[in-house]
């Protein structure tokens, strides 16, 4: 069976955006993940603007979105009450309609007057064999049947490029439900129109809405289990995060009417409950309310039970000191380094929006497994004027470099709708300007509108330029591709650097040896101090003031901090032309190995060594745990031997680094 992951070649990632979101990924590890910002995408507005919900289109737009870089996904979910399923279509389905599953299956057709109606779905093969209805129906359904085998017959010689075939009722044929051919006639209800595409399953046409019978949550959660289990290795390994808007399915009577409130008898059961069907198939990944409260409970035999290296950053958050020296945290999450490579979970759920008429629904029953409404999301008052420039909302505060809620909200998000101008083939490489400042704010973007009014299955380009524009490191085109063959290729665009000027605090690759100004830090995550004097990398770190270190930022809202320590005049006695743009060296280099980027100036690239390109591309699942810790301790001690063998012969001393640092980025 092939993978349910399945995108395009054209929204996938290529070089060097692989190496930069790689590296983006791997300097954010450490801090906890509510202040990460990432792209997040509304399946409503990116799958499904066009009122088609088809298995085989919702599938490509999935997999394109995840494959383009977009980890939070707002999903609307239905109540199905009629057939006890949480659908991704607003309207019900009939009983009769689902499953539709083979080219032949059919509902049956009859010219039967308002108080002579009944319906049953068969199939059309054995429909003269197991249906008796009197004349003059039967000589009508059986004209029907050798109509429909006729039409079936065709689409499937044809395949996906077919011509539609449609069965519709029409002033004397409707569409029926033969649950019992021998049953009572009723009157009759509103009919669909089965549309057979070529496709795995045949639309079903309900007012404006046409869906399968299968496109629910167990589909969706199929195509994440795909994806998670696709890039289950420490190259590709992300966190992914959904969050469920919850309403109740319009009645297949009336598609545009309102939603009416399910029953009692007709709210999810317990094996329906959203928790359960996360369980169900999603529980190896899945990060969960009960497990945040017992690790914050007892950090010290959690966050704080590993390495330094895979521990949260602690001035993102409180901490409280209980009995028995017991450390605890009110407001805390685990770092992605923790949460991926330690307890190998890579999803989040939570409740977004609950409709009235689901007010009834037992979110109390999910409450174990589900976060609850907006835990991991809040909508900042930001706005956004024609330019794409940030007027209100703005996380950004020169005034204050510690966190506090003047200086950050976590999980912000913030609206993005007006790109309908982009065209169908934008530049990919030119930022999206509301999206990059969005970012530089601190205010994770949400695209809740189509782009370029087309779907991410039909046209991947215009939303791989929205999740090309969350790189806030990097400028386009960088880090440009470095190689031992180059002259002096022992320090050519080895070292990252910051610029001023146009590049807006971007990132360039730079030759290590060549003078620049060095980017410091102090204690607090927005504190940045730049030095005055001009050194290589090498000296980069002794320059840097008392009480601060030759640092690199590790999220948007650093950079931006960092960016407007960069941009302020020198003191004057510094004399420097103010033509000059501002170049400043980061704590960020691949002199260890080609292309691949770490923190820390005497750092070794943990995923690859030049003699065994992808040893170090493990498998982060839990059912090769054992595996994983017996090859990252044999590759860890493999890496260092070299490495300190290398220092030696230049006569360095190595820095000794505890643990298996995730922080390399091969290309």
């Amino acid at each position: 069976m092939s993978s349910l992951y399945s995108p395009d070649p054209s929204a996938t990632l290529i070089p060097p955006w692989t190496t930069a979101f790689r590296s983006q990924r791997d300097l954010s590890l450490q801090i906890p993940i509510n202040f990460v910002t990432v792209a997040a995408v509304s399946l409503q507005a990116a799958c499904f603007s066009n009122n088609q919900y088809e298995d085989a289109a919702a599938r490509k737009c999935v997999s394109n979105l995840l494959a383009s870089g977009f980890r939070r996904f707002i999903v609307d979910l239905y109540w199905d009450s009629g057939r006890s399923v949480w659908s991704l279509c607003p309207v019900q389905i009939p009983e009769s309609a689902p499953p539709l599953n083979e080219a032949t299956s059919v509902a049956a057709v009859s010219s039967t007057s308002a108080e002579t109606l009944a319906s049953a779905q068969i199939s059309a093969r054995d429909a003269l064999s197991t249906c008796e209805v009197a004349s003059p129906t039967s000589s009508l359904m059986n004209l029907h049947f050798q109509l429909f085998e006729r039409q079936a017959s065709t689409t499937a010689r044809a395949g996906s490029n077919s011509t539609t075939a449609r069965v519709t009722p029409s002033s004397s044929l409707s569409l029926l439900n033969f649950t019992n051919p021998t049953t009572s006639f009723s009157s009759p209800a509103p009919s669909p129109t089965v549309i057979f595409t070529g496709g795995e399953e045949p639309l079903i046409e309900i007012g404006p809405y046409n869906c399968t019978s299968t496109i629910d949550f167990a589909f969706l959660a199929g195509i994440l289990s795909s994806y998670l289990d696709n890039t289950g290795n420490t190259l590709e390994a992300v966190l992914t995060y959904l969050i469920l808007n919850i309403h109740a399915a319009a009645p297949y009577s009336s598609p545009t009417s309102p939603a009416q409130q399910p029953s009692s008898t007709t709210l999810p059961s317990p094996e329906n409950l959203l928790s359960h069907l996360l369980s169900s198939n999603l529980s190896s990944y899945l990060y969960t309310p009960s497990m945040l409260e017992a690790e914050r409970g007892d950090l010290n035999s959690s966050w704080y039970s590993v390495a330094l290296s895979n521990q949260p950053a602690s001035e993102y958050y409180q901490t409280e000191i209980g009995a028995k020296d017991t450390i605890s945290t009110p407001d805390g999450w685990p770092a992605e380094t923790y949460m991926e490579f330690r307890r190998y979970l890579r999803l989040i759920t939570s409740f977004g929006t609950i409709d009235p008429q689901m007010a009834y629904y037992n979110t109390s029953g999910d409450a174990s497994a589900i976060f609850p409404s907006d835990y991991t999301r809040v909508l900042d008052n930001v706005s956004i004027n024609s330019t794409g420039s940030v007027t209100n909302g703005c996380l950004f505060d020169p005034n204050a470099t510690t966190i506090t809620p003047r200086t950050n909200s976590s999980w912000a998000l913030s609206l993005v709708s007006n790109l309908s101008n982009m065209g169908p083939a934008p530049n990919t490489t030119i930022p999206i300007p509301a999206i990059t400042n969005l970012m530089a704010c601190g205010v994770s973007p949400l695209l809740n509108t189509s782009i370029s009014n087309s779907t991410a299955d039909a046209n991947p380009l215009p939303y791989l330029s929205f999740a090309h524009s969350t790189l806030w490191s990097w400028a386009p085109g960088e880090p440009k591709n470095t190689s031992d063959t180059l002259p002096d290729s022992s320090t050519h665009l080895r070292c990252a650097a910051m610029y001023g000027g146009s590049s807006a605090g971007r990132w360039h690759a730079v030759d290590c040896a060549s003078k620049h100004r060095a980017a410091c830090r102090r204690d607090a995550p927005y504190a940045w101090v730049v030095t005055t004097n001009l050194v290589d990398y090498a000296s980069a770190d002794d320059s840097c003031p008392g009480n601060s270190s030759f640092a690199v930022p590790r999220t948007a809202l650093e950079n931006s901090y960092l960016y407007a320590a960069v941009v302020s005049p020198l003191p004057p006695s510094e004399n420097n032309d103010p033509g000059d743009i501002p170049i400043v060296f980061l704590n960020l280099n691949a002199l260890d190995l080609p292309n691949c980027w770490v923190a820390g100036v005497n750092s070794t690239c943990p995923y690859r060594s030049p003699a065994a390109t992808d040893e170090t591309r493990v498998v982060v699942i839990p059912t090769v745990a054992a595996v994983i810790v017996f090859l990252l301790a044999a590759l860890t001690l493999f890496v260092k031997c070299a490495a300190n063998r290398r220092d030696l012969r230049r006569g360095k001393r190595r820095r000794e680094v505890s643990g298996w640092d995730y922080e390399g980025v091969p290309s």
